[in-house]
């Protein structure tokens, strides 16, 4: 039963996902940047000297001002299979970071949700009603920092805990059985990047970047409980019998490496136009807790074009002149394979970043339209609406007085 993603209903999800293909691995990938990254469909690229990019820690060098981020979002989706059409919502803190600049380098940290597992999927055949539902995900706390080796070259490290819980539920009212499985994910992984700016005519900015995320170990210690239930008059699901623990073992595998390579071409706080690409080698990643038939894993690949727009940062008269604009568009190979279809994602996306008073602080709103996956092979379709907002807060530290 566990090989199935038909599916006959889909209700709103609670969890950060309403996707069904977050069964698979260790959840849907869910961190994608801050919304100022998402609105310019994913670039890691991109950075000021009062708001660092953390998808990339050589950024952090760039720093001038203590920042403080957070953000959130809203995600609405209609799912179609090759017979039925449903929909799915998800809300979903996205991310809480801290940035500290040093002199010539800058540090970081955070905590953010990097996959999320979350759906209710039913199929009926007969008197057979087979449910299935997912919650929980993968979070990560890291630490970065930056350094400027000389003019124009600077380098980033990362260190990332990655933690979290993934439950799956599975109720059969064919032989009322019930079965939970737990998997708790841990494991410490890694990144490295690398800057190099040139500017000429003394305004404008040709910027390379590469950030390599290191294959790592993570270890997936799990747990199931099976047991006989029966299905009351309302509805409910109620055991019946004590539970057995089920025969499961734990697994270690690793994730995927991960190479970026970007280019970015700028006029100093007035526009940017950037292109990205990333590649990755699979390794020995796998499904969390059993191996699935119809489920294999590649390459992921992706890329993505993007940039912003500010017509006049120190505008004094015209507010709308000190918003910043941006757009972007992406198309990700997720390396997800279902009945031997790829499961692919594309995704246009917009935002803005409206300032806060006359300092560099932001509230930022973000909009990206997509879709994921395909009808064929019994797969499902998912076109998304996704909405975002973010709170970015900017000032000065540890600034020496000229006057006691």
């Amino acid at each position: 039963m566990y090989t199935m993603l038909v599916i006959s209903i889909v209700t709103t999800a609670q969890e950060a996902t309403y996707s069904p293909y977050s069964l698979h691995g260790i959840g849907l990938t869910k961190f994608r940047g801050t919304v100022g990254n998402l609105s310019m469909g994913g670039l890691s690229i991109v950075s000021d000297p009062v708001t660092p990019n953390i998808l990339n820690a050589a950024t952090y060098a760039d720093l001038k001002t203590t920042n403080f981020s957070v953000g959130g979002s809203y995600s609405t989706a209609t799912l179609k299979s090759s017979e039925t059409e449903s929909k799915g919502s998800a809300t979903s803190f996205d991310y809480l970071t801290i940035s500290i600049p040093a002199n010539l380098f800058g540090f970081g940290f955070g905590l953010l949700p990097t996959t999320a597992s979350g759906f209710r999927t039913e199929e009926t055949v007969g008197d057979d009603t087979t449910t299935l539902l997912g919650s929980g995900g993968v979070n990560r706390a890291y630490f970065g920092a930056g350094v400027q080796v000389y003019k124009g070259f600077k380098l980033g490290a990362e260190v990332r805990y990655n933690f979290g819980r993934i439950e799956n539920e599975v109720v059969s009212t064919a032989i009322n059985t019930r079965v939970s499985s737990q998997s708790d994910i841990s494991g410490v992984s890694y990144a490295f990047s690398a800057i190099y700016d040139t500017t000429f005519k003394k305004k404008y900015t040709l910027r390379y970047s590469l950030n390599y995320e290191f294959s790592t170990d993570i270890r997936s210690k799990n747990n199931q409980i099976i047991s006989q239930v029966a299905t009351t008059p309302d509805g409910l699901v109620v055991p019946v019998a004590a539970p057995e623990r089920g025969s499961v073992a734990d697994r270690k595998f690793s994730l995927p490496s991960i190479v970026t390579a970007g280019i970015a071409f700028s006029q100093k706080n007035k526009w940017l136009v950037a292109s990205e690409i990333n590649f990755g080698e699979v390794n020995d990643f796998q499904d969390r807790f059993i191996t699935r038939d119809n489920v294999t894993y590649i390459d992921p690949f992706g890329i993505r074009f993007g940039g912003y727009f500010q017509p006049n940062y120190q505008s004094l008269n015209n507010y709308f002149e000190r918003i910043i604009y941006r757009a972007g568009i992406r198309y990700d190979k997720t390396g997800l394979v279902f009945n031997n279809e790829e499961i692919n994602e594309f995704g246009i996306s917009f935002g803005l970043s409206l300032p806060l008073s006359q300092g560099y602080s932001t509230i930022d709103f973000g909009f990206e339209a997509g879709t994921r996956g395909t009808t064929n092979s019994e797969a499902i379709e998912e076109n998304f609406l996704n909405f975002s907002l973010g709170l970015s807060l900017t000032d000065k530290w540890f600034n020496k007085r000229k006057y006691d």
